[in-house]
């Protein structure tokens, strides 16, 4: 989902209900995912099933997303749902 480049935090929260709330209203599971935050970036991967876990997966195809520690620049949580996130990364291909 694309969204515009937010000026003041106002904008950041709203940017976040937003999402939340569409995805909400088309009714689109979330996925459980794992997030790894180091010096080298957030990844995020898809969960494992308890089921599966000894068995050798290939990381690469489980991995959603990765963003390097210098393209993030904005992490919040919502007050209005402590379990929710976000973080805004810069686009890799266009920097914005």
């Amino acid at each position: 989902m694309e969204i515009p480049r937010p000026g003041t935090r106002i904008e950041i929260v709203a940017a976040m209900r937003r999402v939340r709330y569409e995805f909400k209203a088309r009714g689109i599971k979330k996925r459980k995912v794992d997030i790894t935050v180091s010096v080298d970036g957030v990844k995020v991967v898809l969960q494992r099933k308890k089921k599966n876990q000894k068995g050798a997966w290939d990381e690469s195809k489980l991995l959603v997303m990765f963003h390097p520690v210098y393209r993030v620049f904005y992490v919040s949580h919502d007050s209005q749902d402590l379990q929710i996130f976000s973080y805004i990364a810069r686009d890799g291909a266009s920097n914005t």
